[in-house]
């Protein structure tokens, strides 16, 4: 009864089967991987994701996270079951039949059932062993007699009498448990080798799907470019623009297409390596010595070779869209407009303000359209890179060298959040990596129903009559060297301009609080602008 109740704990509410890879939901319900990977695949169309137990709202497609110690639970009764459906062995004593027998005496060579076991003699000659069946193998094929030792001389394994002809000859006679257990430290090795070579291809899979997202918006913000260069040059440029972009979509596409295709490498090598863990550590949970070496024979886990692999070179060569080629057949086109052009492409002015991911640290969450951060509890376990910040805060993919622009951020409800803008050579890790602390950063941070506006560690109090609007806006006036923040209430509130000498481009900055108990406080950006 108790193994039936025990079964039920055990199984997948969608496949009714016992657990294969449990992973964990954030709602707490546990189901097999590839189960749960098959229901939300086939929710993506709907965009609705919700967990099939609790039907809780997950709100964008959750994150699986293995769960070790039921995989380890479900793996150990899979193998216990077997074992009972496949044996079938029983007490040796019992009038009733078919008593299940829970040990077997080797000296004596026959199964006891539990109430025979407390009965049957304790001299140290009745050596007890699992319930497996006595077969020929794990006999001396001389002596008739269960082997219990191993020769490290001829690497075979010894009866009792074996072993007293050995030892007369000098060699070197160990019992199967001490040359199994050495044997399982040496796959407990492997296994830990394997196991850190599947977390590096993880983190390079992971790495690729970054810059592959990152290339896609990058593609979409040169498309945008050139939209607007073809506007400006009328429409006498028009087969130009057409062609260049063909040529930056045909890019686009053979580099998303190699990342693609080197993902999948990385995917397969790692499912093999998974294969191999797994047969490593069913061989370390084998009780029976004779059965890890002889199951362990002709098997090759792991080449020393292996270690000189590509998974510590940093970082992947990975193949980006090539500007100077599109440069290039623009200038051709249109040598009268050049100056334009240079605008365009050498400035790169965004069209758009976007999210860099690869600056926000592991525990901001960005939403797929780069445009809003929230903190998170759970690591996003993104490639550690010299630009990743500490603390919660992100810059954006875009910077500003000239002109003049406005953008604006909005905050989900009241709490502390701070936003500014930044050099990109502002420190990325301690508390001169915080908006305002030194002199590469400017900006305000909402705090208390205050607006304090910072800039090289100075600070400057504001205490609006009303509580402080969710929403800012920041203008920039690069050549005059001014930045200001307003406050979009009803009416708009001027708050500060810092006047300063830029002697770098500019990136906007958003910080968000980074503690517990703050996962629904969200910054977004709204709008951007170009004014001139």
């Amino acid at each position: 009864m108790a193994s039936a109740d025990l079964r039920d704990e055990l199984n997948c509410s969608i496949c009714l089967n016992i657990y294969r890879d449990p992973v964990t939901l954030r709602c707490g319900h546990n189901f097999c991987q590839a189960c749960i990977d098959n229901f939300l695949r086939a929710q993506h169309e709907t965009g609705v994701y919700t967990c099939p137990d609790c039907r809780e709202d997950l709100q964008e497609r959750p994150a699986l996270k293995k769960n070790s110690n039921l995989s380890n639970i479900a793996q150990r009764f899979h193998s216990l079951q077997l074992h009972h459906e496949e044996t079938n062995v029983f007490c040796a004593y019992c009038i009733q039949p078919q008593v299940p027998a829970v040990i077997c005496c080797r000296h004596c060579e026959a199964f006891l059932c539990d109430h025979h076991l407390r009965v049957h003699s304790k001299s140290p000659k009745h050596v007890f062993s699992e319930p497996l069946p006595i077969l020929d193998n794990r006999k001396c094929s001389v002596h008739k007699k269960i082997l219990q030792y191993f020769c490290t001389e001829h690497s075979m394994c010894l009866c009792d009498s074996c072993k007293q002809d050995c030892e007369l000859s000098g060699h070197h006679v160990q019992s199967l448990d001490d040359v199994a257990q050495v044997k399982k430290e040496t796959f407990r090795n492997i296994y830990d080798k394997l196991s850190s070579k599947r977390d590096r291809a993880e983190e390079k899979i992971q790495s690729l799907k970054w810059h592959d997202k990152k290339l896609n918006a990058k593609t979409a913000g040169m498309t945008k470019r050139l939209n607007t260069t073809y506007t400006e040059t009328k429409n006498h440029l028009k087969v130009l623009v057409n062609k260049v972009q063909s040529e930056v979509s045909k890019q686009g596409k053979q580099v998303s297409t190699s990342v693609s295709d080197l993902i999948k490498h990385l995917e397969i090598e790692k499912d093999e390596l998974y294969s191999k863990m797994d047969h490593l550590e069913q061989l370390c949970n084998v009780i029976d010595p004779l059965m890890v070496l002889q199951q362990s024979e002709g098997h090759c886990f792991y080449n020393d070779d292996d270690e000189d692999d590509d998974y510590d070179k940093e970082p992947y060569m990975v193949e980006d869209l090539d500007e100077a080629l599109i440069s290039q057949m623009l200038h051709k086109g249109i040598s009268d407009l050049m100056k334009v052009v240079e605008d365009v492409y050498g400035c790169q002015e965004p069209t758009d303000l976007l999210l860099d991911v690869d600056t926000a640290s592991n525990n901001l969450h960005i939403s797929e359209d780069l445009k809003t951060i929230s903190w998170s509890e759970e690591s996003q376990n993104r490639p550690e890179r010299p630009p990743r910040f500490q603390s919660s805060q992100v810059l954006s993919m875009e910077s500003f060298c000239s002109g003049q622009h406005r953008w604006e951020v909005e905050s989900s409800r009241s709490g502390y959040w701070a936003v500014g803008m930044c050099y990109p050579s502002i420190e990325r890790k301690g508390d001169r990596s915080v908006i305002g602390d030194t002199s590469k950063s400017w900006g305000v941070l909402v705090f208390n129903n205050k607006f304090i506006m910072r800039h090289d560690g100075k600070k400057m109090i504001i205490s609006p009559q009303n509580p402080p609007c969710s929403r800012l806006r920041i203008s920039l006036d690069y050549e005059a060297g001014q930045m200001a923040f307003y406050e979009m209430g009803d009416p708009v509130i001027h708050l500060h301009t810092f006047t300063a000498t830029f002697s770098e481009p500019l990136h906007a900055v958003i910080r968000v609080p980074g503690e517990k108990g703050q996962e629904d406080f969200k910054v977004t950006i709204r709008s951007y602008q170009k004014v001139k």
